[in-house]
């Protein structure tokens, strides 16, 4: 039983470093460090401008300024706090020209990391773009708006005498808490799918985990190992934010690959033995499936068709669904269901066995077991040209060809 769980936790470790790199995560970090940075100041901008119209909020905008520098960046953080807030008081008299560019760099930011993270969960972006802007504004107000309310109601309520002491223990809590539902909110809304909870507190709080101890990390190696002061000098906080930044998005990132992977198939112990070999079989049992749905006047779920297909991986069964729905065979109603979209009498098993450049198995395996009279009888056919001899074909072949 534990020689089972090794391998199986193997398995996903080995599925979420293969995704990981298949999906070249590193370089979407790389592009959400650039457009981080270049929608930090407009975002601050933002922060202060949203507090400013809400006197009851008092300076709230300043503890989150501080939670954020001081818990999220590591021995940089006071001195790029510094050189934000100064960009923040001059660009404030920006009105015009600001907004704009607040807008265009928060929207770059969204949509880098929406399309990273729906390549994560394989899954196609949304096409509605007045939708994404829309979701994309309101998530960059209302979460200022949310922090902020919650960090007004703690400071309240812990200004009282007998909750003082429970807050020196909840502030070291605290940053680990705040990552891991951030994360949470990222890995469940931004993603154009519909996301299992349980897979995404689960990454969110490996994501937060790492993060954490990557921060501390970080920290002990530019305090003891301070080669970045020496070559760079008065610069080096630029260097080290940049990286730390890039570090950041990978974590991040890595916790969607894992909140993904955990939703897929394709590690467990049941999809093993699955083979290529049976991608014939996994369409005409598809095309089966709907056809016979089609003769009671109904309709198939997608959760239909992965019940069936219990033991073939999921990202080999979405790539055949794909492939049905591109050849025109069946198509998806607005809900997302299958349908049939020809006449399965207007195609035969030879032509579809074309289209596809498949490979015809001598053998069904499990789950395909009533394939196997239908593979016998074709393979009785097949069978006694294949004997012959590479000479004999060649023969044959020049036969033919002198008539």
């Amino acid at each position: 039983m534990l020689k089972q769980s090794l391998d199986t936790f193997r398995r996903f470790i080995y599925q979420v470093w293969r995704q990981f790199i298949d999906n070249e995560t590193s370089l979407s970090a790389s592009s959400l460090a650039y457009t981080t940075l270049l929608s930090l100041v407009p975002f601050m901008t933002v922060l202060v401008t949203i507090f400013a119209a809400f006197p009851q909020f008092g300076d709230v905008s300043n503890q989150i300024q501080d939670f954020i520098f001081s818990n999220f960046v590591p021995t940089s953080g006071e001195v790029v706090q510094e050189y934000i807030n100064g960009f923040v008081n001059k660009s404030r008299n920006l009105k015009l020209s600001m907004s704009l560019f607040v807008f265009v760099t928060s929207i770059m930011m969204m949509y880098t990391m929406e399309k990273a993270l729906n390549r994560i969960w394989d899954t196609k972006p949304s096409g509605n773009i007045i939708k994404k802007i829309v979701m994309y504004w309101t998530v960059l107000t209302m979460g200022p708006l949310l922090v902020g309310g919650g960090l007004a109601l703690t400071s309240y309520m812990f200004s009282y005498s007998g909750l003082a002491g429970i807050k020196i223990y909840l502030l070291k809590f605290l940053p680990v808490m705040a990552s891991t539902f951030g994360f949470f909110l990222i890995y469940l809304i931004v993603p154009n799918r519909k996301v299992n909870w349980k897979s995404a507190i689960v990454g969110a709080l490996v994501a937060a985990i790492l993060f954490e101890m990557a921060k501390r990390g970080f920290a002990w190696y530019v305090t003891t190992f301070p080669s970045y002061q020496r070559v760079y000098g008065t610069l080096a906080t630029i260097p080290i934010f940049l990286f730390w930044v890039y570090l950041s998005w990978n974590i991040i990132l890595l916790g969607g690959t894992i909140a993904a992977t955990l939703e897929t198939s394709r590690w467990r112990g049941h999809v093993q033995h699955y083979s290529g070999n049976q991608r014939f079989l996994v369409v005409i049992d598809v095309l089966y499936q709907l056809w016979n749905a089609s003769r009671k006047g109904e309709i198939t779920s997608l959760l239909d068709i992965f019940n069936r297909q219990g033991n073939v991986p999921d990202d080999e069964l979405h790539q055949q669904l794909d492939w049905l729905e591109a050849n025109k065979l069946i198509q998806t109603n607005q809900d997302g269901d299958y349908f049939l979209l020809r006449d399965m009498d207007s195609i035969s098993i030879g032509k579809l066995y074309t289209m596809g450049g498949f490979s015809f198995p001598t053998t069904a395996a499990k789950d395909f077991e009533y394939f196997e009279p239908f593979i016998k009888r074709i393979w009785s056919k097949i069978f006694p040209e294949m004997k012959s001899s590479m000479k004999t074909i060649f023969k044959q072949i020049e036969k033919e060809n002198e008539k």
